[in-house]
């Protein structure tokens, strides 16, 4: 089936059974029946899970700003970056846990996800040994070349955190394959409290970086213990017993070597760019990119957090075979997708000035125009985000593989090249066009080689209308500002900033959401599934239990 296939009517429809035959859209507003109150839960747990630990992040970030200097800050986030890095270590196997457990899950093979475990710790207790000997080994190389000092504690603290971090993944990884997002992150922002509070704890008490690398390992040995824990109680027959598949093993290794691709070219674009920024003009101009960074990451994660079901449940109708229903659910992600995303890259790059000002106060008015280049090419990188995320569940990641590679010859290249000349401008510059680039190729890639369709009807009818009234809300909201002056003025006080916000909003999303009601992107068939998924989720919060025992029995 392509997208020339049946109406449009029919392809922009997101929760209804998205066939030719009319009668079909009268069924009720879970399209998959069971598969799609299934997708819409754990969608939901993922939005709360990751909206609470960025939440935090944002929280905590102007809190570690006022105790560390901007080299200090600079550091810290750059021992992020290898923490991150080192964990790239583990050759891709990590991706394939929840492709595989979910397979294995779904026909009840639980003696193959016992053997998966155990391969995964013993894999993991030997690389971990040896990350920490080749961090120890390379330490003197990395501090060199960055210019660091005085962080010889906090690094080895780190390189230990990332060790014990992989097993705890694998651990939550349990909960995902087998489709239960409500324990994964309920594990995870239960952590993302206890990091807040250690993190306000260690720096209170003069700790510094020392401290933060300190919490992150008490974190991550925490996490090992509450997550293994917590397996075993939702699912008593699992065990670490002594079962190495061989077999087995090389074909996760397989699955994710290619996996292990898109996650490189993922730190090399969103990470190595505060390294060639942290080379070419010091630390202290790593902390006015890292906030820009950060800010830019939340708006890509929110519509990201739509698409993060979408690995183990296309995976399940992989092992079923059931294909129509994949691109059904394809496309009715790419549409709420693009709606969403757009709309909050032109906010945010309206408002980026005002929502600095509010959340780390004066004295960063350097990183407002880094984030409305980076906010651009983050969001690009997201409304491709559906054909990378079911590329992967229906077992086939070398799409975005590829994609990924381009990626990772672009984003350093470019960086480096503009940064010489427009400074830390021309790194998010260079990141943001090798992002754009990555996305066409993946875009074109995905409808051509799997779902045998030219990409350019998709692009009409899911992206043009809605860049096109997020242009239009955009010069609404540049309007109201001149002819009502007093509201723009409102972001000089930080605590009437808000105010500003509100009302720009309020402005913003009208005009949007009436333009895209006006050209039939929004249709009456979108907003009858919108009420009836309203509808379900008061029922969801009206009986949780009785609806939590109905979708995960």
């Amino acid at each position: 089936m392509s997208l020339r296939q049946g109406t449009v009517q029919s392809l922009t429809s997101p929760l209804d059974v998205m066939t030719d035959q009319p009668e079909q859209h009268d069924l009720p507003v879970t399209f998959l029946g069971d598969f799609s109150r299934k997708l819409i839960v754990n969608t939901f747990f993922n939005l709360l899970g990751r909206f609470w630990s960025f939440a935090a992040a944002i929280l905590l970030t102007p809190f570690i700003w006022g105790h560390l200097t901007r080299g200090e800050f600079g550091v810290w986030v750059l021992l992020s970056v290898f923490l991150e890095s080192f964990t790239l270590l583990d050759f891709g196997l990590g991706s394939a846990f929840v492709k595989f457990i979910s397979a294995y899950y779904t026909h009840d093979d639980y003696d193959r996800i016992n053997r998966v475990l155990f391969s995964g710790l013993a894999f993991y207790a030997v690389q971990g040994v040896l990350l920490v000997g080749v961090g120890l080994a390379v330490r003197g190389l990395l501090f060199g070349f960055f210019d660091i000092s005085g962080a010889e504690t906090a690094y080895v603290y780190v390189l230990l955190a990332s060790g014990l971090a992989n097993i705890g993944a694998m651990f939550l990884s349990v909960f995902r394959g087998a489709q239960r997002m409500d324990r994964s992150n309920a594990i995870e922002m239960a952590m993302s409290i206890l990091n807040v509070v250690g993190a306000v704890t260690v720096l209170e008490l003069g700790w510094g970086l020392s401290g933060l690398a300190l919490n992150a390992l008490v974190n991550a040995a925490v996490l090992v213990v509450v997550a293994w824990w917590s397996v075993k109680r939702t699912m008593p027959w699992m065990s670490l017993t002594f079962q190495v598949d061989r077999p087995l093993i090389r074909e996760m290794f397989s699955y994710g070597a290619q996996i292990l691709v898109s996650r490189i070219g993922g730190l090399v674009c969103f990470r190595l760019d505060k390294l060639i920024v942290a080379r070419f003009l010091g630390l202290a101009a790593v902390p006015f990119y890292e906030f820009s960074a950060r800010l830019s990451a939340l708006v890509r994660a929110l519509p990201l957090l739509t698409m993060s079901a979408l690995i183990p449940a296309t995976s399940e109708l992989g092992a079923r075979n059931e294909k129509e229903k994949i691109l059904h659910t394809y496309l009715m992600t790419s549409k709420y997708v693009a709606m969403i995303t757009i709309g909050l890259v032109a906010f945010v790059v309206l408002e980026a000035d005002a929502i600095l000002r509010l959340w780390l106060g004066a004295g960063v008015e350097q990183s407002v125009v880094l984030v409305q280049i980076l906010v651009i090419g983050y969001g690009a990188n997201v409304l491709v985000g559906a054909a990378s995320q079911t590329g992967a569940g229906v077992g086939h990641p070398e799409f975005d593989m590829r994609s990924t590679i381009l990626l990772m010859v672009l984003s350093p290249t470019l960086g480096i090249v503009l940064v010489q000349k427009f400074g830390a401008a021309g790194v998010a510059a260079g990141t943001t066009l090798a992002l754009i680039i990555a996305a066409i190729y993946l875009l074109v890639a995905f409808h051509r080689n799997y779902l045998d369709t030219s990409v350019v009807s998709m692009v009409r009818e899911f992206h043009v209308r809605p860049l096109a009234a997020g242009l239009l809300a955009f010069l609404a909201v540049t309007l109201f500002h001149r002819t009502f002056p007093g509201v723009d003025a409102l972001r000089d006080t930080r605590y009437l900033i808000p105010v500003k916000l509100a009302l720009d909003f309020a402005v913003f999303s009208a005009v949007y959401m009436m333009f895209l009601v006006a050209v039939r992107q929004v249709t009456a068939i979108d907003r009858r599934n919108f009420l009836g998924l309203m509808n379900f989720g008061f029922e969801f919060m009206r009986h949780p239990f009785r609806e939590w025992v109905k979708i995960y029995r």
